[in-house]
């Protein structure tokens, strides 16, 4: 296929992002019925009914086998995301399995301790730490207090996001621990060998996508090497940045790379930003100064520097629906796909009926404005709207013609996304028919 070539979406395309997230919460549920077929009889000398036992027991496999599915669908493998229609999809569906996991391993020495209740209070508060005669206890206890640090740092503390991706490398070791915890603990062989072996593949394959996620992924993965040509400072804080390339690169517009520069006074580390040219030997994107790392490098970097890729991820991709109507809603830098959509467009003979609505606080922020006119003149089937919050206030739903008639594309900040998202919802508008890329979550 030639780069800037375009052919339909394959019709199983869509069905197939329905896949990801059930097997997703399937492959730990699995963990009950093989359980069940082993349905131990607890070995714990104690007072307390069974139930609590039991529900330890299922909470801390359950919950771990949440937790090894969540390496998975974190190592950004680019096959995989094509089941959950996108990586930004994945991520969704990570972040929620982490949460849930956390909560159900928690339970897990919670439910144990109440055997203690109300006798010795001091021994339920002392069960938590790793003080207990047996080695593979203590890890338990040290997994849990790993994963409670590491939890709180990204849910409550909220640490710059250089400093963040280090210490979540660190979810491997608690892993780790808690699964030495799992298999030494008791004979889980002996219970249940399906079980066991059940568990054991999923670990392996949670190791497996931590070590190359975290390790194999910045240092062996082929990388194509892209030159800095030309740094364009639109504004106070946006610019477009203009990479050449030794070859072609192939992507579908729309699509993401992570890009990582080797340029002084700027990290190492990978950051996604939306290409915003047609595929192809040049590649731009573009940066709006937001965060730590994006005022850096619209601050530092300069021609010459060098990019690496990794990529592409995305599924925000309008081919198949060309025969439809379209809605496109932008916000701020999130004109950068369609803007990549267009420039395509222009060298292509695809014919598209397309109303793009380019949301900006004021005038001044539409660094685009001109070049989407320019295309409105040149494609009959294309318009553009542009909404300025300081003149006619927010997008409103209600101010697209017919739109549950139409499919929606959105790219833009959380709080209008979500906004639209409601408003579409209370239009009647099909949920299939809504595509959105969700960036808030790299």
């Amino acid at each position: 296929m030639e780069p800037n070539s375009l052919s339909p979406l394959p019709e199983n395309e869509h069905k197939k992002r329905t896949i990801g997230p059930w097997v997703s919460w399937l492959l730990p549920v699995l963990v009950i019925p093989l359980w069940l077929t082993a349905y131990p009889e607890t070995t714990v000398r104690h007072s307390a009914k069974s139930f609590f036992i039991y529900s330890s027991q299922l909470a801390a496999l359950v919950g771990f086998a949440l937790f090894a599915v969540t390496f998975i669908l974190s190592a950004r493998l680019k096959w995989l995301e094509s089941y959950f229609g996108g990586l930004d999809k994945m991520y969704h569906i990570h972040h929620r399995m982490a949460n849930v996991a956390f909560v159900l391993l928690l339970l897990h020495p919670i439910l144990l301790a109440t055997r203690w209740i109300p006798q010795d209070i001091a021994k339920v508060f002392w069960y938590f730490f790793p003080v207990h005669r047996r080695l593979a206890v203590d890890f338990g206890s040290w997994s849990l207090w790993g994963l409670i640090i590491l939890m709180m740092l990204t849910l409550v503390i909220k640490l710059p996001y250089d400093k963040w991706k280090l210490t979540h490398k660190f979810m491997g070791v608690v892993f780790i621990f808690g699964a030495i915890h799992l298999f030494f603990l008791e004979d889980l062989a002996a219970a249940s060998t399906l079980l066991y072996m059940y568990l054991l593949i999923l670990s392996v394959a949670a190791l497996a996508a931590w070590v190359y996620k975290s390790f194999l992924l910045e240092h062996v993965l082929s990388k194509p090497r892209l030159k800095v040509a030309d740094v364009i400072r639109l504004g106070d804080q946006v610019m477009e940045i203009e990479l050449h390339a030794e070859k072609a690169i192939t992507f579908t517009p729309g699509q993401f790379y992570f890009f990582s520069f080797i340029a002084s006074d700027i990290t190492r580390e990978a950051h996604p930003f939306t290409v915003c040219s047609a595929p192809g030997r040049e590649v731009r994107i573009m940066v709006k100064a937001l965060g730590d790392y994006t005022r850096n490098l619209y601050n530092n970097l300069e021609t010459g520097a060098i990019a690496l890729l990794e990529g592409p991820y995305g599924r925000f991709d309008y081919r198949g629906e060309e025969s439809r109507r379209q809605v496109w809603i932008a916000g701020g830098v999130g004109i950068a796909p369609f803007l990549s959509w267009i420039r395509n467009l222009r060298e292509g003979d695809l014919v598209i009926k397309a109303e793009l609505y380019y949301c900006v606080n004021s005038e001044e922020e539409a660094v685009y404005l001109t070049e989407f006119k320019e295309f409105e003149k040149q494609f009959s089937g294309f318009k553009i709207h542009l909404v300025c919050a300081d003149r006619e206030g927010f997008l409103d739903a209600r101010d697209i013609a017919d739109p549950a008639q139409k499919v929606i594309y959105i790219c833009g900040p959380r709080q209008m996304r979500e906004k639209l998202l409601r408003e579409f919802t209370q239009l009647n508008v099909p949920e299939d028919d809504i595509h959105y890329e969700d960036f808030d979550f790299f």
